[in-house]
C-alpha cells in the first residue's frame, strides 16, 4: 500500500481526534499499556491487539485510544488496521466523523484489491451524491462501478448495492436481470436487505416472470434477518394468499409478521396488524390491542395508522372516546400526506 499517502491522510485523522473527555476517561487514557507503547514504537501486531481490545471496552477515552492504535497500524502499512479504522472514521467513533479521510483510506484499500474497501468508498460516494438539493448522478455512477468491483472481489454487501442500482436503473444503466442475479447472490450471503429487494423483484416480475413462491421465500429470509418492511410485505402476501385461496390459516402467520414489522419500527406493519385485529380477519377481534398497535404505527409516522387511531378514538373503539384527540390524530395523518385525512380533520360525523 502507498505508505506516504497514508502518512498524510492519517495525520489528518489523528489531528481531528477529540482533545477532551471526562476526568475518569482522561486518567484511563493516560495509563497506556505496554502493548500500546509497543504500537507507538512501530509494532504492527501490538497496534492490532491493543486496538481490538480497546474497541470492545466502554468509554469514549478507550474508543479514542483504539482509533489511535488503528491509525498507527494503518500508517505502518497494515491492511487489517486500515479495515478496522475506516468504520470508526465513517461512524465518528473515537473522534470526529471524517468521511473524506475514510474515503481516502478506503480508496487505497480498494486499489489494493480489497472488496470491502471498494464497498466503503462507494457507500461514501452514494451518501455524498444524495447530500445536496439535487442528486449528483456522476458520483452515483462512480459508486455503481465501485460496488461492482467490490462485488467481484467478494464483498457481498457491494453485490447487493450494485444489484439494487442496476435493477432500478438509478444511475442510467438499467439491467434488471443482472441486478436480480446480484441481489440473489448477496441474499445467499445473508445480506438481508438484498433478500428484500430480490423479493420485490420476484413478486412484481421486474426481471423475469412474477414468482410469488420465490418472493415469499425471500421476504421471509429478510424478515427473519430483521428487515421490518419485509415482514410487512410478507404479511400482505399471506393475507392475499388467504383471500385468493379461501384458506383462513394463512391469516395467523400474517398477523405474526405484521407485529414483527411493527416491533421493528415499521409503521405500516403496525397499521396492518391493528386493522386485522380490529376487524377480526382470521383472528379473534381485540380492539384494545388494535388501538395500541395503531398508535405505535402513528408514532412511527404511518399516516394510515394515524387515521385508524383517530377513527378508534372518535368512536371509543378499544379506547375512551375523545373527539379532540381524534381531531389531532386526523391532523397528524394529514400532515403525513394522507389527503383523505385532510378532508376529515374537522369532521365529527359517524
Amino acid at each position: 500500500m502507498n505508505l506516504c499517502r497514508f502518512a498524510f491522510i492519517l495525520a489528518l485523522a489523528a489531528w481531528w481526534a477529540p482533545l477532551s473527555a471526562s476526568t475518569r476517561d482522561q486518567t484511563a487514557a493516560s495509563e497506556k499499556s505496554a502493548v500500546e507503547r509497543n504500537c507507538e514504537a512501530g509494532d504492527v501486531a501490538a497496534c492490532l491487539n491493543a486496538g481490538r481490545i480497546l474497541v470492545q471496552l466502554s468509554g469514549e477515552a478507550r474508543a479514542i485510544r483504539a482509533r489511535e492504535m488503528f491509525v498507527r497500524g494503518c500508517e505502518l502499512g497494515s491492511a487489517d488496521a486500515c479495515h478496522l479504522l475506516v468504520p470508526m472514521l465513517i461512524e465518528g467513533r473515537g473522534g470526529a466523523q471524517l468521511l473524506d479521510v475514510a474515503a481516502e483510506v478506503a480508496e487505497v484499500l480498494c486499489e489494493a484489491q480489497s472488496g470491502q474497501g471498494c464497498n466503503w468508498q462507494a457507500n461514501i460516494l452514494s451518501r455524498q451524491a444524495a447530500a445536496g438539493q439535487e442528486i449528483d448522478y456522476g458520483k452515483l455512477i462512480a459508486a455503481r462501478e465501485l460496488y461492482l468491483k467490490g462485488c467481484e472481489l467478494g464483498a457481498m454487501e457491494a453485490c447487493g448495492q450494485a444489484g439494487a442500482l442496476l435493477a432500478t436503473g438509478t444511475t442510467g444503466l438499467s439491467d434488471p436481470a443482472r441486478g436480480y442475479d446480484l441481489l440473489e447472490r448477496a441474499c445467499r450471503a445473508e445480506q438481508w436487505q438484498a433478500c428484500a429487494n430480490a423479493a420485490i423483484m420476484a413478486r412484481d416480475g421486474l426481471a423475469h416472470d412474477a414468482d410469488w413462491a420465490s418472493a415469499r421465500d425471500y421476504f421471509e429470509m429478510a424478515c427473519d434477518g430483521g428487515i421490518a418492511s419485509a415482514c410487512n410485505d410478507l404479511g400482505i402476501m399471506w393475507m392475499q394468499l388467504a383471500d385468493r385461496s379461501g384458506d383462513e390459516r394463512w391469516r395467523d402467520p400474517a398477523l405474526l409478521v405484521f407485529i414483527a414489522s411493527c416491533d421493528g419500527g415499521d409503521g405500516a406493519g403496525c397499521s396492518n396488524a391493528a386493522r386485522q385485529l380490529r376487524e377480526g380477519r382470521g383472528v379473534p377481534t381485540d380492539p384494545v390491542r388494535a388501538y395500541d398497535l395503531a398508535l405505535r404505527g402513528c408514532d412511527a409516522k404511518s399516516a394510515r395508522a394515524c387515521l385508524l387511531t383517530s377513527e378508534m378514538r372518535r368512536t371509543g373503539d378499544g379506547v375512551e372516546s375523545d373527539q379532540e384527540s381524534a381531531r389531532e390524530l386526523r391532523q397528524k395523518a394529514c400532515d403525513l400526506g394522507r389527503p383523505a385525512a385532510c378532508d376529515l380533520v374537522d369532521s365529527t360525523a359517524d
